[in-house]
């Protein structure tokens, strides 16, 4: 059951001051929150900031009548909100004309006090259930928000995961593909992982890739860039608007970041320090690449790299990884 005084936010609406202002009062009594203006411009201009629960509107207006008012809230302000009309004309042709408009009850001038209260005490429970739906609405949308992040989300290492990264690399040949504009593909594997977990353990394992995706979380930011687990230890990224020079920059800011992470392995044969190696692939997307075959072609640069040592990038493009 709602209280007779639990408030509303109410817009008035009525060109005819004493009429408004006597209205207005009464509503205030009640405990109600008023914005009073004297046109349809007006409580147009006013409607959005003030969020009106239940609209009181006169029909007889100049400039605006209450039937244009009511038609351009409908259509200007999808969420619905009930507008009561306030008439001194008790036809039923104009209390008809007054619902088509996109009224939902109509009051005959002056106001009866006790039809008023009577009136609002119903409207007062619809603005409960309003407010309960909007509540119950807000708390739905966070967790499909939730849900979508986790559904696109690694679970050790908060990265994209390689499902969306599969989606996003499709994304990103389409559109620089229509654009002519280059891309890069960066494949990274950490070095000697295996001898990592087996002599610091699991735990620390992870602990590791934890700080290798925050170190790379931090490196990439810009729109267009996004990071990856690609699966076990190893992680993808995708650098829109990237050429070959930048590329190459890029793979040198990976390698030095993880230098000044500092994540000891004295079990590596290539430093006293986690390391990665990198295959590195530039393009131009022709429109026929599928992710497959750059995904292929950049392990094939990353392989290279883990011939050539460790600890080291190798940058190709799809043409030379076509020879």
């Amino acid at each position: 059951m709602i209280e007779k005084g639990s408030s509303m936010r109410i817009l008035l609406v009525d060109d005819v001051q004493l009429d408004r202002m006597q209205l207005a009062i009464r509503l205030k009594q009640l405990g109600h929150i008023v914005e009073a203006v004297g046109s349809g411009r007006e409580a147009l201009d006013v409607y959005s900031d003030f969020d009106p629960e239940l609209v009181l509107l006169d029909i007889s207006m100049p400039d605006m009548d209450g039937f244009e008012v009511a038609n351009e809230v409908r259509s200007r302000f999808p969420e619905w909100v009930p507008i009561i009309f306030l008439s001194g004309h008790e036809e039923p042709a104009m209390i008809a004309k007054a619902i088509d408009a996109g009224g939902d009850d109509y009051l005959i001038k002056p106001v009866n006090k006790v039809v008023l209260n009577s009136k609002l005490i119903a409207m007062q429970r619809i603005a409960h259930m309003r407010r309960e739906l909007k509540q119950s609405t807000a708390k739905l949308e966070e967790l499909n928000i939730l849900l979508q992040q986790q559904a696109n989300e690694d679970g050790l290492t908060k990265l994209y995961n390689r499902r969306y990264m599969d989606t996003k690399l499709e994304e990103s040949i389409a559109w620089h593909g229509r654009r002519n504009i280059p891309m890069t593909v960066i494949l990274l594997d950490v070095d000697f992982f295996k001898p990592y977990n087996d002599n610091y353990g699991h735990i620390q394992g992870d602990s590791c890739l934890q700080g290798l995706a925050s170190t790379l979380k931090q490196l990439f930011v810009r729109a267009g860039e996004y990071v990856g687990r690609y699966g076990g230890e190893e992680f993808v990224l995708i650098l829109s608007e990237t050429g070959s020079e930048a590329a190459s920059l890029q793979a040198m800011r990976i390698k030095e970041a993880l230098h000044e992470m500092n994540y000891a392995h004295d079990h590596s044969t290539v430093s006293d320090r986690v390391t990665v190696s990198q295959g590195v692939l530039s393009f131009i997307p022709g429109g026929d690449e599928s992710i497959a075959s750059i995904y292929d072609k950049v392990d094939q640069a990353l392989y290279q790299a883990k011939q050539s040592g460790r600890n080291t990038f190798i940058q190709r493009n799809i043409l030379e990884l076509a020879r």
